[in-house]
């Protein structure tokens, strides 16, 4: 029944309601949203959902986990849609450039294990590979032949062996022991490739990618994870603004320095510590050495609280009451 209380795990959940765009512009300035532009904020709304929105706008909220919604006085509707602005043009500047890193690590990849492992075949066979330190983790090899036997590539398919299914019609691994290593990693996700990455250690493998593309081997695995990540929320359009990173990458303490030098300081598990692991990988490989200081960088120096969400992610309540817009924080 609408309107009626429902409970998840002992939680009382607050019963919703179907709101027009109009009612929504309404709910909001009834809790203390200033909206000097009724036109511009309806328009925004009928484009971006009041529920993603309020990933945002609740962070200028008095105590949103506790059921006080109210926002804190002073706080302007332009202030957080210029937030949002600022991040989606982050974003889209970063998923981008993500492209070029993902065909730079599986060039690198496939050309070092063809090396150092086998040109053909070895991928689908685990070959080279680490044995997990979790026996219940996914084997590499088990994520290698989802991803191959889900494709419908052509370049995949030319080179399957249509004959080599196990009794419940799935390919086997050896349905491609003729399939170049440099054309499976074109059918392999940026998730899984991060995996192959992760278990050629000992191989040789690791060790003369990270010699080619100009970086440190140690901190190399933990960075492609924290780009996966990212790639995914970008791809998925999730929120990156005051989002703390989980899987944080590792950054060599020089490139540290000369990242806070450059940009100031950034917290460790912050989605711009992936920026900057970014940025070092594409100016080491020599695909360009002025994405973080030419893209992205200008976009957060002309929003002082978009670049405190990337830096320094907060959670709810967590945000300094006095940043309601009405002044500029340095960064």
């Amino acid at each position: 029944m609408a309107g009626a209380f429902r409970y998840v795990d002992g939680t009382r959940l607050m019963p919703k309601t179907w709101l027009s765009v109009e009612e929504q512009a309404a709910r909001l300035r009834d809790r203390g949203l200033g909206i000097d532009d009724e036109h511009e904020c309806l328009r925004f709304l009928s484009h971006v959902s009041y529920y993603r929105f309020s990933g945002y706008f609740r962070y200028w909220q008095r105590s949103p986990e506790t059921g006080d919604n109210r926002f804190i006085s002073g706080t302007a509707f332009s202030t957080i849609h210029d937030v949002y602005t600022t991040e989606q043009a982050v974003a889209a500047s970063s998923f981008a450039t993500m492209r070029w890193i993902v065909i730079l690590l599986r060039t690198a990849f496939a050309h070092h294990y063809a090396q150092h492992v086998a040109p053909l075949g070895a991928l689908a066979h685990d070959t080279g590979f680490a044995e997990p330190r979790d026996p219940a983790a996914p084997r590499v090899e088990d994520r290698v032949l989802r991803d191959l036997d889900r494709s419908q590539e052509v370049y995949i398919t030319h080179y399957r062996d249509e004959s080599c299914k196990n009794l419940q019609g799935q390919y086997l691994p050896t349905a491609y022991d003729a399939l170049p290593v440099w054309v499976a990693v074109e059918g392999l996700s940026f998730g899984t490739l991060s995996k192959c990455i992760q278990a050629c250690e000992g191989s040789g493998v690791l060790e003369d990618m990270a010699c080619a593309l100009g970086v440190a081997r140690a901190p190399l695995v933990s960075q492609v994870r924290s780009m996966v990540h990212l790639r995914n929320r970008l791809a998925h359009h999730a929120r990156i603004w005051n989002h703390s990173v989980l899987d944080a990458p590792s950054v060599p303490m020089n490139v540290k320095r000369r990242a806070k030098k450059s940009y100031g300081a950034f917290e460790p598990r912050s989605v711009f510590a992936i920026f900057v692991a970014m940025d070092r990988l594409l100016t080491t490989s020599g695909l360009t050495s002025s994405w973080l200081s030419l893209e992205i960088f200008p976009l957060l120096t002309a929003n002082p609280l978009a670049a405190r969400g990337l830096m320094a992610p907060r959670k709810y309540g967590d945000m300094d009451p006095s940043l309601t817009g009405s002044s500029s924080p340095k960064l």
